[in-house]
């Protein structure tokens, strides 16, 4: 946790400003906007980094999947515990969107999703991979409708209020005293919006609370929120999020990812 002595707060929190500054996380805050990128460049939907030795992604049922997001940490922000190069990218499949329930979807088996991770990245051995065959332009339920390029802020902000956490950290929220409080901290700090790192944004309650398995992965890696002006929507104005074990990801080891979306 970080101190951060400019942190601003409504005026009706700073009764409580140390103990909503002990929770405070770095975030990188991501801008999407609308551009065509190169083939290494930090993107959501688009084309991704294909190299020459790695085949494309396919799902359980042999569908190729589409690109969701490509992070190229060199890109961004210094952000603590998290790689300062190579290039990170989340596939998903169409059939995520077929199977899943009406507002809620849950996994751990990249079995219709994918995330690959490359130490370093070499354009020269890049390829496309519509050389190899086409991956359809629109999938039904795909949350991102075009290709666009990225922005990064680093930033600080506090626990989300729907995290399982806050009941530890902030006990003011569950007071039935308090309900003023609670609803000017749920105004401000629900933790929505696109970002790396920081706290995740839930519509109903934190997946964590109930379950021992799932508090093992305690990162968030990437939160990417339903903007209707961008094109980009999960279901019924919806949010997707993909958490990682802190260790794993000291170690950048990808391969036990927890993908979870949910809409209205």
């Amino acid at each position: 946790m970080n101190k951060a002595t400019n942190f601003l707060l409504p005026k009706e929190l700073e009764a409580f400003r140390s103990e909503i500054e002990d929770t405070l996380l770095s975030t990188i805050i991501i801008q999407p906007y609308q551009r065509s990128t190169t083939l290494t460049e930090s993107k959501f939907a688009g084309e991704p980094y294909l190299p020459s030795f790695q085949t494309y992604p396919k799902d359980l049922t042999g569908e190729p999947m589409r690109l969701l997001a490509q992070i190229n940490f060199a890109e961004i922000p210094p952000l603590l515990g998290f790689p300062s190069r190579g290039l990170l990218q989340f596939f998903i499949s169409a059939n995520t969107f077929k199977t899943t329930t009406v507002n809620y979807y849950e996994d751990i088996f990249q079995q219709f999703y994918k995330v690959r991770f490359y130490p370093t990245v070499n354009d020269s051995t890049a390829h496309s991979q519509q050389a190899h065959f086409s991956i359809p332009t629109t999938l039904d339920g795909f949350p991102i409708r075009q290709e666009l390029a990225l922005q990064f802020q680093l930033t600080q902000e506090p626990i989300s209020a729907l995290d399982y956490r806050a009941q530890r950290h902030l006990p003011f929220l569950l007071s039935s005293q308090m309900d003023d409080v609670q609803e000017i901290y749920l105004q401000h700090f629900l933790g929505a919006g696109a970002k790396i790192g920081g706290y995740a944004y839930y519509l109903n309650e934190d997946i964590h609370q109930e379950s021992l398995l799932l508090q093992r992965y305690n990162v968030l890696l990437l939160q990417i929120d339903s903007h209707d002006e961008l094109g980009i929507m999960w279901a019924d104005c919806g949010v997707g999020k993909f958490f990682i074990n802190r260790e794993k990801l000291l170690q950048k080891d990808f391969s036990d990812i927890l993908f979870q979306w949910e809409n209205y």
